[in-house]
């Protein structure tokens, strides 16, 4: 059999080549990979919808700004098996903030784990410290406590471990410190720590491969690891990817687009390569 060398990413400090050839890329062992989904519900339980003070009409409306819709299906790469998907909405509870408010920057405007305020800083719910008591023990630990496992599993079994947060987000902000602008197809999300320069140039450089524009930390940043390795162990690597949603759904009724199943693929696409570096440099 013919095999052929793809050259999957080339910088100045930074040359991947990953193996391709019919049968043998897809005998390629991504079981280090842990691929993080924290916002793609809609999904808000009666026990957590009746703390809302905003009305269906509104609270739809802030689900549309907020959701990442779809990205359990941009992400969901089959050669990826290891998922964690939030199961409710940010609405509910916001599993990508820190578990003590004292630590996120986004607690002060009342967007901690248990949202008290809106995208433009609306009252949602009044604090309720036995209501967060309860999101705490019914949904964030659980889901924290799955991702760790996970991880666990990965360092376990191969030394080493991924996690790709998956994320899509609006086209034009309509958040004031942020200000208004147009963004980029992509935003390749980073950690100081656990996020490699490499893997960062590599992700960036494969998406300008595919024809499109991408930004570093911008519109958002960060890469969740969690907090047993945090800024702590080496071996966990970890990378978020932000989609554009104008690149897959009509976000004024949430449907998909005409580009759902490209942009897919693309997504995939940049999967593969950040693990392909992983891969190449252990």
């Amino acid at each position: 059999m013919c095999l052929l060398y793809r050259l999957c990413a080339c910088n100045e400090s930074t040359a991947v080549f990953v193996l391709e050839s019919m049968g043998v890329l897809g005998m390629i062992d991504y079981g280090f990979v842990v691929v993080h989904v924290p916002h793609a519900s809609l999904e808000i339980p009666e026990q957590y919808l009746a703390s809302i003070l905003l009305s269906p009409a509104q609270l739809w409306r802030e689900k549309r700004r907020m959701t990442d819709a779809f990205c359990d299906e941009l992400y969901d790469a089959p050669e990826f098996p290891t998922r964690v998907i939030a199961k409710y909405s940010r609405f509910v509870c916001d599993v990508e903030r820190f578990r003590d408010d004292k630590l996120e920057p986004r607690a002060k405007f009342g967007q901690g784990l248990m949202y008290t305020r809106t995208t433009f800083a609306r009252r949602l719910r009044y604090r309720d410290d036995s209501l967060r008591n309860m999101i705490l023990r019914q949904v964030y630990d659980p889901h924290h406590e799955k991702l760790t496992a996970a991880v666990e599993n990965s360092l376990d079994r191969y030394g080493h471990c991924l996690i790709i947060d998956g994320h899509s987000f609006p086209t034009l902000t309509p958040v004031k410190p942020l200000g208004i602008f147009s963004r980029p197809d992509f935003d390749i999300g980073t950690d100081s720590y656990h996020t490699p320069d490499g893997l960062r140039d590599t992700l960036c450089n494969k998406a300008q491969e595919l024809g499109y524009s991408v930004k570093v930390n911008t519109p958002f940043s960060g890469a969740i690891t969690p907090m047993k390795f945090y800024q702590k162990d080496k071996r966990v690597y970890s990378i978020m990817i932000e989609t554009n949603r104008r690149l897959y759904m009509n976000s004024k009724d949430i449907t998909k687009s005409a580009g759902f199943n490209k942009t897919r693929e693309t997504c995939f696409d940049l999967m593969r390569c950040a693990a392909d570096w992983v891969m190449a440099t252990r």
